[in-house]
């Protein structure tokens, strides 16, 4: 029976997330569900704050999924404990799908269930005399340890614009010590996330290039085990028939979402808005990403993770229940 309703759960929670984005100015249907509670606690896994999945953690706060009768405990987590979690069953879902999404395609039964955001919410930033990515070559550009997502941006930036062998990548794991390493000069450059870029701006910093305009890798989702991947069995319509009946709004979220991300982010109104207009189009409308945006993530994931060999989409996706939930939302429109 609880296998039953956390299977059932990643249905909704994958028309959730889909209602949330569209919701938040980025083309949503909000879905008012009234239902009783399952008495199921879902424990999902996340990192530390991050846009990459402000569609889920809007979710969580304006409390959609709670109108779906899901109890959500959230567990802040690192990411490479996710994966052993929720082999373990010590967690249930993660908005991390690098971890899982790794061990899958090595052979353990875990799948990326959907892609909130299907674009890096990365930037170049760099010391005010440079003024163009080009001018680069040569210089020293600062990025996390080999293995990082970082690290794979900064090297596909080199080869895209043909930096040259001269170009240095200096391994800096934090953002923090980056950001202020550039300012000294010890570096030339660097890739931070959003809102980041907005504090290395007022560092005096400049804004080169948002890295998604050339790497179309999504970054955050949901990821799980394989038994509550696969959708459930159908008995009856029933479950539609009262999808459909529920009351649907179309209303712009902007401001709400803003000021959501100013408290999260810690950010003053007009830093919210510009961090949320940054990433507004990073966001998936299907949950579902496109066959490059996939292949891109599967070659990120074989570099970051030196993985050999060709990876099979299958060993590592099922966006099976992100598809039939944007199907019955688009239905409803």
């Amino acid at each position: 029976m609880a296998t039953r309703l956390l299977m059932k759960s990643v249905k909704y929670w994958a028309a959730s997330i889909l209602a949330v984005v569209w919701l938040a100015a980025l083309g949503a249907t909000g879905v008012q569900a009234q239902g009783k509670s399952s008495g199921a606690k879902i424990r999902l896994a996340t990192p530390s704050a991050s846009l990459s999945y402000l569609p889920i953690y809007v979710a969580l706060q304006k409390g959609f999924f709670a109108r779906r009768g899901l109890d959500i405990e959230v567990i802040q987590m690192a990411a490479g404990l996710v994966a052993p979690a929720l082999l373990n069953r010590a967690i249930d879902y993660t908005t991390i799908p690098s971890g899982p999404a790794t061990a899958g395609a090595r052979g353990a039964p875990l799948k990326v269930i959907c892609f909130t955001s299907v674009k890096l919410q990365h930037v170049l930033v760099a010391r005010p005399e440079i003024p163009a990515v080009s001018d680069l070559a040569g210089k020293r550009i600062g990025a996390g340890s080999f293995g990082t997502l970082p690290a794979y941006e900064v090297r596909v930036l080199i080869d895209k614009y043909r930096l040259g062998a001269n170009t240095i990548i200096v391994p800096l794991n934090s953002t923090n010590d980056r950001m202020i390493a550039t300012q000294r000069g010890t570096i030339d450059a660097t890739v931070v996330p959003v809102p980041s870029d907005l504090k290395a701006e007022e560092m005096g910093l400049k804004r080169l290039l948002q890295m998604g305009s050339i790497l179309p890798i999504p970054q955050a989702g949901f990821a799980t085990s394989e038994e509550k991947s696969r959708p459930p069995a159908r008995k009856s319509s029933n479950s539609s028939r009262r999808r459909s009946k529920e009351s649907t709004t179309r209303r712009t979220q902007r401001e709400g979402t803003i000021e959501i991300i100013a408290k999260w982010m810690k950010l003053n109104p007009v830093q919210a808005a510009k961090a949320y207009d940054s990433v507004r189009d990073t966001f998936s409308k299907t949950c579902v990403p496109t066959e490059e945006q996939a292949k891109a993530y599967i070659a990120m994931l074989s570099s970051t993770a030196s993985l050999k060999g060709d990876v099979a989409a299958g060993s590592i996706f099922d966006f099976s229940l992100a598809a039939e939930a944007a199907r019955e939302l688009a239905q409803k429109k």
